[in-house]
């Protein structure tokens, strides 16, 4: 079983161990006759990696029913052309969900790596004076525009009188639900809201709201303030007396026994279970910073994943690690299986046992045109060791057939459109980008250097230095 099938049994059997807990959604979405409905919750607090739990085929006359395995309350979602439609589901109930027309992402939206969907609550068509949709939905309409108040005036002196008066307002909404998730949500929100209406005390709010608590690991509330205390808390907690070992302990040391410790002389975080959230947190937010070793934060993190007894943390170690290392020299790229121009699906792991020099274009484009002659000499002269793939992105997979047929173009081309993820995946931001993968499917120049950098001087470099050459 290989790293991803692991991740994804590790998730399934945390959210929906209990094969009698389950959800209901249904209903009619006429726009969306034919069309496939994917439902998604996110694998952890930190990466937000989506997570398939379910999908269904919306009928001819555009009625729908899936059950989705739910075992606790959950946020789900569902990507809808421009849209995200998102709710809260809870194990034993039926929903019957309606949401707007169909409207289509364009194809430069599905190509821009900073396009923000339109996200919107699904509409439940029955719903209840005490469902859980419902009060979350009532407590944001009150609470947004609190936010919007302390959130637009940071700089200016609040009054206590009047930030008291806001958390009881919004704590009487909280009154007689019986609901002990929509309790925890009006509980964390309401924290958010005071630590920005005070600018500090991060640490009487870690005292309220996270020492000796439970980690509410599916609530978004819970999760929206964790992630703003604990923001940074290495570097800052490095800058105290009892807190400047760390540097050490990750950057020299590299070890995971001598942070912990280190962080037990922070009194907030005598728990275990809150000190591996934070250490967690940390190396995910710290990585790509110029404060600590990368190989260093790989070393505790995966130390972290091998000696926690919370299996919570042990996927949120693999996601975390899977997440940061997905385009790094020495890690297995993103997986893609794409259609060539023959119609033939091609996968990755199909291209193992050669060197891929893998390129994403665009047909329309003078960057990558100009390059084409460059690479049809590359793969004609290194066909025996290297194969060249191009991803096109073009609209649509017509438009590149008919520029390869017509420009006779020696190597093999894939079409990104059943896969668009794939640009993010990639992290994708100009044409024509590259990246070089080695026979055993590992990453070795990423990016890689084009072939009017001297792509052929590195190719070599890399071979001498494997002696295959």
């Amino acid at each position: 079983m290989n790293n991803t099938v692991k991740i994804i049994a590790s998730i399934l059997f945390l959210f929906f161990s209990k094969l009698n807990a389950k959800v209901n959604l249904s209903g009619n979405a006429s726009t969306y006759a034919g069309q496939e409905l994917v439902f998604n919750v996110y694998s952890d607090p930190f990466t937000e990696t989506e997570i398939e739990i379910g999908k269904c085929k919306v009928s001819t006359n555009g009625d729908f029913s899936i059950i989705l395995p739910i075992n606790n309350t959950t946020y789900i979602f569902s990507h809808l052309g421009v849209f995200k439609g998102y709710m809260y589901v809870e194990p034993g109930k039926s929903y019957i969900i309606s949401f707007p027309d169909k409207t289509e992402k364009s194809s430069a939206d599905k190509l821009n790596p900073f396009y923000k969907e339109t996200e919107f609550q699904f509409a439940v068509k029955n719903l209840k004076d005490k469902d859980l949709n419902f009060l979350i939905m009532s407590f944001n309409d009150t609470y947004s525009p609190y936010y919007n108040k302390f959130a637009m005036n940071l700089n200016s002196k609040k009054s206590k009188t009047l930030i008291d008066t806001t958390v009881l307002a919004l704590k009487k909404l909280n009154a007689n639900t019986e609901n002990l998730f929509y309790d925890s949500y009006v509980e964390y929100k309401i924290g958010y809201l005071k630590h920005l209406a005070y600018q500090q005390k991060s640490k009487s709010v870690t005292l309220v709201y996270f020492k000796g608590r439970d980690i509410l690991y599916s609530n978004p509330a819970y999760t929206e303030l964790f992630n703003e205390v604990f923001n940074k808390y290495f570097y800052f907690f490095g800058q105290t007396i009892p807190g400047k070992k760390i540097f050490q302990d990750i950057n020299r040391d590299k070890s995971y026994y001598e942070l912990n410790e280190s962080l037990q002389l922070d009194s907030f975080l005598s728990e275990n279970s809150l000190r591996e959230l934070v250490i967690l947190k940390n190396i995910y937010d710290e990585f790509y910073s110029d404060k600590f070793s990368r190989s260093a934060l790989l070393n505790i993190l995966d130390s972290l994943k091998e000696k926690t007894k919370i299996n919570e943390h042990k996927v949120i170690a693999e996601y975390i690690r899977k997440k940061i290392t997905r385009l790094m020299p020495g890690y297995a790229p993103p997986f893609f299986e794409l259609f060539d121009k023959d119609g033939k699906l091609v996968k990755l792991t199909d291209l193992i046992g050669t060197y891929v020099y893998l390129n994403f274009c665009s047909c329309s484009s003078y960057g990558c045109i100009k390059e084409f002659d460059l690479l049809k000499h590359i793969s004609e002269k290194y066909k025996d060791k290297l194969k060249v793939i191009t991803i096109s992105t073009d609209d649509n997979l017509k438009i590149m057939v008919d520029f390869v047929n017509k420009s006779q173009l020696n190597w093999t081309f894939l079409h990104y459109g059943n896969q668009p993820e794939i640009i993010q995946q990639y992290d994708i931001r100009a044409y024509p980008t590259y990246f070089l993968i080695d026979p055993k499917g590992k990453l070795v120049l990423s990016p890689a250097a084009s072939p009017g950098e001297s792509f052929e001087m590195y190719l070599f470099q890399v071979m001498k230095q494997r002696g295959e050459i």
